[in-house]
């Protein structure tokens, strides 16, 4: 009985073995007739929300018909070239379906750059112009030349250091190339310095957390010498050591 088993096994291998191969033969020797059972009459997009579907298909019809021939590499470049799109993956499903998984920029601020405007990504990455006549108060500000470069890192620092400061971001200004002003909602201007943003934000932590300056009269904290901050009231400017404040 258990030989009877083994031999009919074997048949089924035999036989699934010579199918596969007689379908790689054919596919090998004779392309176009295989890709006619692979036409491409079926493209399924998920996670899709501002992107163009219309041109998405469009861009992947001018590729190819062919399933069975696409290559899902080239495609996934030419399809992270869009602007809403930051990556997406390809499945092919044959005989006839391609899925797309796509996942979108989401906006987080918006560039100023010489009279114009653009949608940012929080990793920096430019997504399209805006209207300026459009609602911009939901938006942080951004400006200052190679700021998308740099907003990515300073997010990361604020996310560890003192988090709870970004929902009071309202523009951020990058000087010169290589540091940042912060300007929050109630108008307060906080100067970061060059490097050390880490110890610098602790600080500020402090500030708030201590020192409330929030209920205070300071319009200004600037935090660009290591281990001082300066602090700018209505009346003028007043330095402080952090420990004797």
């Amino acid at each position: 009985m258990q030989e009877q088993t083994v031999k009919y096994i074997n048949i089924i291998c035999s036989i699934l073995i010579t199918f596969f191969l007689m379908i790689s033969v054919s596919i090998y020797y004779f392309p176009n007739l295989a890709s006619k059972y692979f036409i491409l009459s079926k493209i399924t997009i998920n996670g899709s929300e501002k992107s163009n579907i219309n041109i998405i298909k469009k861009e992947i019809y001018n590729h190819t018909s062919d399933l069975l021939s696409l290559d899902l590499k080239e495609i996934k470049e030419i399809l992270e070239q869009e602007q809403w799109i930051k990556r997406v993956n390809l499945k092919k499903v044959y005989p006839s379906t391609l899925v797309l998984d796509i996942i979108e920029n989401d906006p987080y601020a918006i560039l100023r750059d010489k009279g114009k405007y653009y949608l940012v990504d929080i990793d920096g990455t430019i997504i399209t112009e805006k209207n300026k006549d459009d609602e911009l108060e939901n938006f942080i500000i951004i400006s200052g030349d190679e700021s998308p470069l740099a907003l990515k890192g300073l997010v990361k620092e604020l996310n560890i250091h003192f988090s709870e400061l970004i929902s009071q971001l309202n523009k951020l200004d990058f000087i010169e190339r290589r540091r940042w002003n912060i300007t929050l909602k109630n108008n307060l201007l906080i100067k970061l310095p060059d490097s050390k943003i880490d110890k610098a934000l602790e600080n500020l932590k402090n500030l708030f957390v201590n020192e409330k300056v929030l209920q205070s009269n300071i319009i200004e904290i600037d935090l660009r010498i290591e281990g001082r901050a300066s602090l700018k009231v209505d009346e003028g400017k007043i330095n402080y050591g952090l420990n004797d404040i």
